[in-house]
């Protein structure tokens, strides 16, 4: 499917509601349940004479609703209960955006540049030819809905944006010299990285009783559990027999996977 691309609201974070349902994939009033949310609502800036009503969001905001909207239509996850375990874990969303809105970091920057900042896109998920909507399992972040009631953070254990950063840096320098022996190895070197095998941290986020996300304490400590708890004793940390093996059903949702798909259309890039 062709979409009209918002390239500048997209950088500019001003989206109509238009531009919001169209990088979802959807009608306006399909998601009427994802508008009715606070991270919608407190966003929304007064419509001026000329023009319709926008809302300001950032690359964390974006990925939070495209987190919550894959939640809603993966996990069958109501978006108000997606958001609550989002607004207890801001983290999330601001992982996901690191790479979905790729910025060199300025420590590596070469001086000589050949786009701006913002069109960085040192993995391709973002060229004409990316519209098959692939994982990449050292890179991508997942939650998973396991029972029905407890929500679990896969995030990987290496450092994507410190990838991104490699590869980007590479890319750089061989755009200035493609003959350049020592970045090319640098650029195969950091993209092999890609070939390992994946490993995931396991975050237990906390549970939904009823129609309410309850966090874990750590939700806004520094420190972050190192154990999933039991499943019959939900409030321990188990050694063995964890909720991340043992369940009866679980909703396993990429949602770095959402995130690009989100962009992709909003810059009018097809999306299969």
């Amino acid at each position: 499917m062709k979409n009209l691309p918002q390239t500048a609201g997209w950088r500019s974070g001003l989206l109509t509601a238009f531009d919001i349902a169209t990088a979802l994939g959807e009608s306006r009033a399909a998601l009427a349940e994802l508008f009715d949310c606070n991270t919608l609502k407190s966003t929304r800036r007064a419509a001026c004479a000329d023009g319709p009503e926008q809302f300001e969001l950032d690359a964390a905001a974006r990925t939070s609703l495209a987190i919550i909207h894959s939640l809603r239509c993966d996990a069958d996850l109501k978006c108000h209960v997606a958001e609550q375990a989002l607004s207890n874990w801001p983290q999330i969303p601001v992982s996901v955006a690191r790479i979905v809105d790729f910025e060199p970091e300025t420590s590596h920057d070469t001086g000589a540049r050949f786009e701006p900042a913002s069109a960085a896109d040192p993995f391709q998920f973002f060229g004409p030819f990316a519209a098959e909507p692939l994982p990449v399992a050292m890179l991508d972040d997942y939650i998973d809905l396991i029972d029905g009631r407890y929500l679990l953070w896969r995030r990987p254990k290496c450092d994507p944006h410190g990838i991104a950063t490699a590869i980007h840096a590479s890319q750089e320098r061989l755009r200035l010299d493609p003959q350049d022996a020592a970045a090319q190895a640098d650029f195969l070197e950091a993209a092999a990285v890609l070939r390992q095998k994946a490993e995931h941290e396991l975050i237990w986020l906390g549970s939904i009783r009823g129609e309410e996300f309850c966090p874990t304490p750590a939700a806004n400590q520094s420190s972050l559990p190192e154990q999933l708890p039991t499943a019959p004793m939900i409030g321990e940390a188990g050694n063995v027999g964890t909720l991340a093996m043992n369940y009866r059903s679980k909703s396993s949702v990429n949602i770095s996977l959402a995130a690009r798909a989100m962009k992709r259309r909003a810059l009018g890039l097809t999306v299969r």
